[in-house]
């Protein structure tokens, strides 16, 4: 079912849902799924490299990734409410999305081989793929913890080697 106006032509809104331009000028999901989360990422691993790494040692463990994560859980309940405001009994489930990915990470900056491979240039592609395709869906929270882990990951490296390259 079309919309014509007077004269029979068919008329199109930039702003209709069918053209994809609403979805794709976003800024709502755009800064709660993509700049926040990272922003976070990048504040927290900037944070654990300026405080915590002088102090941990040769061994330098936990990493900056490790200490985002880490706070990230331990402030996970309030991530949930600011970034995605939904029914509030199901911040478990956001949780347990950042658990499972950061887990996973945190494996990946251990391992040393390869580490900044899969932990970096591949976890930034399948974060640019994740924010292009799920950005237009409302998800389970426990995909928003999963989409969250990649940008928290991403900015915890890139915070922490800001920070490491002005000390």
């Amino acid at each position: 079912m079309d919309e014509r106006d007077s004269k029979g032509e068919v008329e199109i809104s930039l702003n209709d849902e069918r053209t994809g331009v609403r979805r794709f000028f976003d800024l709502d999901t755009g800064l709660r799924h993509i700049l926040a989360p990272a922003g976070i990422g990048v504040v927290f691993g900037g944070l654990w490299q300026a405080f915590v790494m002088p102090k941990v040692g040769e061994i330098n463990l936990p990493n900056p990734i490790h200490g985002a994560f880490l706070v990230s859980l331990l402030l996970s309940p309030l991530l949930y409410r600011i970034l995605l405001d939904d029914e509030p009994h199901r911040w478990k489930e956001y949780t347990l999305g950042l658990a499972f990915l950061g887990s996973i990470f945190s494996v990946i900056w251990l391992s040393g081989w390869g580490a900044i491979f899969c932990g970096g240039y591949g976890a930034l592609l399948v974060w640019v793929w994740i924010s292009t395709d799920w950005g237009g869906y409302d998800l389970p929270p426990f995909r928003y913890g999963i989409w969250h882990a990649f940008a928290i990951d991403l900015g915890a490296f890139a915070g922490s080697v800001f920070v490491y390259m002005q000390m």
